[in-house]
């Protein structure tokens, strides 16, 4: 009977430790909204610190309003080091972007906005 307790027992907790090690990875990283201001503030900046991002391929997403075809840009900083960026227009549609080889550490992102205008700026790994 004592044996027969055990094998119940180990059996019960190694499925535990089974199921653990197959639940899904969960995504990480963060969002920021940036509302219109009358003062005109021409960056939105999202600082996830203290979250670290570790290392590999991150997504960067950056929406911006206007209607107007200016040219802007969003920048990807990690530790305070430029590790990617890219040029968008404020007229385009949300658009999302890739970085791959990014090295490990606490990210920084911001974008350009048009004076008055929002920005939605969005980080995934």
């Amino acid at each position: 009977m004592r044996l027969l307790r055990r094998l119940v027992t180990t059996a019960v907790a190694g499925t535990a430790v089974v199921a653990t090690l197959a639940a899904p990875a969960q995504a990480a990283g963060g969002t920021k909204y940036c509302p219109s201001t009358s003062g005109g503030e021409p960056w939105c900046t999202m600082d996830l610190y203290p979250t670290r991002f570790p290392g590999g391929t991150i997504s960067i997403d950056v929406d911006v309003s206007g209607t107007t075809p200016v040219l802007s840009r969003w920048n990807l900083y990690i530790d305070g080091g430029k590790v990617c960026s890219a040029e968008f227009v404020h007229s385009d549609p949300p658009r999302s972007w890739v970085c791959r080889n990014v090295r490990a550490g606490v990210p920084t992102l911001d974008a350009g906005r048009a004076i008055g205008g929002w920005a939605r700026l969005g980080l995934r790994w």
